[in-house]
């Protein structure tokens, strides 16, 4: 008993472990269905990077609602998926100094987009076959000798 008590507990030291180092590393986002990933960089008027600055990101048709906020790198970069094709803007302030930027994306040689349809398929598909593994497993593993009277003889 304590020798199973203490593998659960290193085990469960060894996940919180993990979960701390996922939850204190910088939050890297993710989206199988966005078109492009667009990179623009911010700098002052005298060519210094506008760095930790605030950034706002208009998608094309709505010049007045940002889609997407954050703020720029040490370097004064910012990353944003576009899911649409189109003329995005970008916005950044500092303390002293505003930078606008409009970046066109898409055009004739754009790529499809990952369909929904394929995704939960695929995901569904694992599952299946996880599910069919252990139904087999199961079924190969052989039956273990039970407690009980033994058996009858003719």
């Amino acid at each position: 008993m304590q020798r199973v008590l203490s593998l659960r507990l290193g085990q469960a030291a060894r996940l919180a472990a993990v979960l701390a180092a996922l939850w204190s590393a910088p939050a890297v986002a993710l989206d199988l269905f966005a078109r492009h990933e667009v990179t623009v960089q911010f700098a002052t008027s005298d060519g210094k990077p506008m760095a930790e600055a605030e950034v706002r990101v208009f998608a094309p048709g709505r010049p007045d609602q940002p889609v997407l906020t954050g703020r720029t790198d040490s370097a004064g970069k910012f990353e944003f998926s576009a899911d649409t094709d189109g003329l995005w803007s970008a916005e950044a302030r500092s303390a002293s100094e505003i930078a606008r930027v409009a970046v066109r994306v898409g055009g004739e040689q754009s790529s499809e987009p990952l369909s929904p349809v394929w995704v939960i398929g695929g995901l569904l598909l694992l599952v299946v076959l996880a599910v069919g593994y252990r139904v087999a497993r199961r079924r190969a593993r052989p039956q273990a000798n039970r407690p009980g009277p033994p058996p009858r003889k003719p």
